[in-house]
């Protein structure tokens, strides 16, 4: 539609950058990596695997140096046929592609991977903890990695969630806090702000449930439960705010866990809106939104004005004029060809007057005017009077 004539449609930034036809043919061969080479036997994801590859060094090596860190799932919307498709209920967006992410408090994307079932990603070695504690020590290793003897902690829900996984993130070095799924029914029945706690055997491990809206259990390798917090909170009883108690063990969770629900949520807002046939283009879109996100939380952090709808209109603008298509210029006039035999056929070249006038041969090439009716007999070129005798030498070059 930007490239019709049609006023409403015609969109002049898009149809000066490139043509309709260039446009269909990128989409058309847009690849990236070599089909003869991969292998998806292995890998559901090997045609985006080296963009995936390079977007996670980026995001790590662009990242602001933080410790506390959020895991949890995203998805990319998608509608067609796929043997990774996912369907959670639940979700804002319930069909799609799963995601497993790793963001900062703010929102800063640092790692990334697809799900694709039991083809996933994943080191044989983790596979005894589990699918979802595999993904956080998957994670962890990228953090070490990256930060050496650097203590982070990490906060993931119940779906991660696991005794042997706290274990194993002490044995690591690693903090980490996150919900855990208790079948205790009693706690429903007691006062708002009531809570229960129990310390493994060497005191390495807390569980605490807290009766809040509903019972939330929540397990720590590093916080405790005390001192106590204040949480606001409205009565429908009272019809008026009261405060409850509110173990220590809550609120650094409450605080650093919704990293991956606000990257999704800049990411939705002015989501890529292109629509392709390859089952692959969705994916390839949002990977450019989380760059496009990352480098505004960036631009952000360094003290930009810009919100995050400006930002990308600067980015696009940038992108479609430095790379627009230049003026046509005008045709280049077609060259005299001469017979070669003129060089050497001793004919001198004599003038005679032209009843119509033109502009001197000569002259027109070095952009001056002369306005005459005096042309050459044999080559029937216009040229001065006072230049006549040195057109004999240019008669066998092009004008």
């Amino acid at each position: 539609m930007y490239w019709e004539k049609s006023s409403d449609t015609h969109f002049d930034v898009v149809y000066n950058a490139m043509s309709r036809d260039r446009f269909t043919r990128i989409m058309k061969n847009l690849r990236c990596c070599d089909n003869n080479v991969i292998r998806t036997d292995s890998d559901k994801f090997a045609k985006l695997r080296p963009l995936f590859d390079l977007l996670n060094k980026i995001f790590s090596d662009m990242a602001p140096f933080e410790q506390n860190y959020s895991i949890d799932e995203a998805m990319v919307p998608y509608y067609g046929g796929h043997s990774c498709k996912q369907f959670i209920r639940g979700k804002l967006i319930r069909w799609g592609y799963k995601l497993w992410v790793g963001a900062t408090r703010l929102g800063y994307l640092f790692w990334f991977d697809p799900y694709q079932g039991h083809f996933s990603n994943i080191p044989a070695c983790y596979k005894q903890f589990g699918l979802g504690a595999s993904v956080i020590l998957s994670f962890a290793d990228v953090l070490q990695s990256c930060y050496p003897n650097t203590q982070f902690h990490l906060f993931f829900d119940n779906f991660f969630s696991s005794i042997p996984l706290f274990h194993e993130l002490i044995n690591r070095g690693l903090k980490a806090t996150g919900t855990h799924y208790l079948r205790t029914r009693y706690l429903k029945k007691t006062e708002r702000g009531t809570f229960v706690y129990k310390s493994g055997q060497h005191k390495q491990i807390l569980v605490c449930k807290w009766n809040d809206n509903s019972v939330v259990s929540v397990a720590s390798n590093a916080e405790t439960i005390e001192p106590l917090h204040k949480a606001k909170r409205f009565s429908q009883q009272l019809k008026r705010y009261v405060f409850i108690d509110q173990p220590a063990i809550i609120k650094p969770y409450n605080e650093n866990m919704g990293g991956v629900d606000r990257t999704d949520q800049n990411i939705g807002l002015y989501r890529t809106s292109i629509r392709g046939k390859k089952w692959y283009f969705s994916l390839f879109c949002h990977s450019l939104d989380m760059a496009t996100n990352k480098a505004w939380q960036l631009y952000k952090s360094d003290g930009g004005e810009y919100d995050h709808l400006t930002f990308r209109r600067v980015v696009a603008r940038g992108l479609l004029e430095t790379y627009k298509r230049t003026e046509k210029r005008e045709p280049c006039r077609t060259p005299s060809n001469y017979r070669e035999t003129s060089r050497y056929d001793r004919i001198d070249h004599l003038i005679e007057y032209e009843e119509s006038q033109s502009r001197c041969t000569i002259c027109k090439k070095n952009q001056i005017s002369f306005v005459l009716n005096v042309s050459c007999i044999y080559t029937q070129k216009y040229v001065l009077y006072p230049i006549i005798a040195k057109f004999r030498f240019l008669a066998n070059k092009p004008l």
